[in-house]
């Protein structure tokens, strides 16, 4: 079975000409700004973001198709989404796969930390999580003193 070498989240991931990738704003925590306002429930960022993993194969492996799992979980528990991801070495001189899983919207409405879980499907391994926190961050309001 290949080896998870690498999980991270980010805001982008550019694989070059030579197929090698750079990872750009990686998240460890998220602030979103509150106004007046009440978040609205089930409220999502529209913000693009990706997840990066590299596996690591055995030669007797090129070729051979495997299946990655992708769970986004909020901080109460709740499966946000779901994915699915086939991917293989299709060359012994190249025995690592990269895979970019690209969103569309993060969720916001609950603070605490966001896990983000891989596994092989059909594997017995444990998978692996990457955390990074959703802070709310509220608008200071005006202490007016008065002096007498």
């Amino acid at each position: 079975m290949p080896k998870l070498l690498a999980l991270l989240v980010c805001e982008r991931v550019i694989i070059d000409r030579q197929d090698m990738p750079s990872l750009i704003n990686v998240f460890q925590k998220m602030n979103v700004p509150l106004t007046d306002a009440p978040l609205p429930e089930r409220a999502v960022s529209p913000a693009r973001w990706s997840v990066f993993t590299l596996w690591q194969h055995e030669e007797s492996e090129v070729e051979k198709a495997f299946t990655q799992l992708l769970e986004v979980v909020l901080p109460d528990g709740e499966v946000f989404l779901k994915a699915e991801q086939e991917f293989k070495a299709s060359t012994p001189e190249d025995l690592q796969s990269k895979i970019t899983m690209e969103f569309g919207t993060l969720p916001i409405w609950q603070e605490g930390f966001i896990d983000v879980r891989v596994s092989l499907k059909d594997s017995n391994e444990p998978g692996q999580v990457y955390k990074f926190a959703v802070k709310h961050i509220r608008k200071e309001t005006d202490v007016k003193s008065s002096s007498a």
